[in-house]
């Protein structure tokens, strides 16, 4: 029997609408891994959650110009290495619509604007230390959202970023 792992997937709206009604695949996720867990200083199983999905909001940042962040739990044989792989980035080969249960996002996108504009195309190295970034993350927590929640409308992503076509 295979085992599950909990996978945080930073999106666009086009692609979470996509991805709640058709199986995707090659989709870039984060999670907690071995690499991650170096890297954080706690022990807590909730809070190492919490850092990855942070983790991967900011790369929805730099690359989809939103923080929009799918949950889902997968079969650990789905996923794979990622460039990102030292920040908990794996690559899923497949995912199931049925596989996700939730979503995180901004309450009001404008709080991210600027911090999107100023991170575009960065890694998540550069973009975790842009103060811009590190403003948001403090100042503005994620809102959960039960997967039965209406995701964001299609129209509303951002311009010109390379994760939004």
């Amino acid at each position: 029997m295979s085992t599950s792992t909990i996978v945080f997937i930073p999106t666009s709206a086009k692609r979470a609408h996509e991805l709640v009604t058709a199986p995707g695949k090659q989709v870039t996720a984060f999670t907690v891994n071995k690499e991650l867990r170096s890297i954080l200083d706690v022990t807590d199983p909730e809070e190492t959650e919490h850092a990855a999905m942070v983790i991967g909001s900011v790369w929805g940042l730099a690359h989809t110009g939103r923080r929009l962040v799918l949950v889902a739990h997968v079969p650990a044989e789905q996923i794979t290495d990622h460039e990102e792989v030292d920040n908990g980035g794996v690559t899923l080969t497949r995912l199931e619509p049925s596989n996700v249960t939730a979503w995180f996002a901004d309450d009001d996108d404008a709080d991210s604007r600027v911090a999107a504009a100023a991170v575009k195309g960065m890694t998540i190295d550069d973009a975790w230390n842009d103060v811009t970034v590190q403003t948001l993350i403090g100042e503005h927590e994620l809102s959960w959202h039960d997967i039965t929640e209406e995701l964001p409308a299609v129209g509303t992503d951002p311009e010109g970023f390379p994760g939004v076509e």
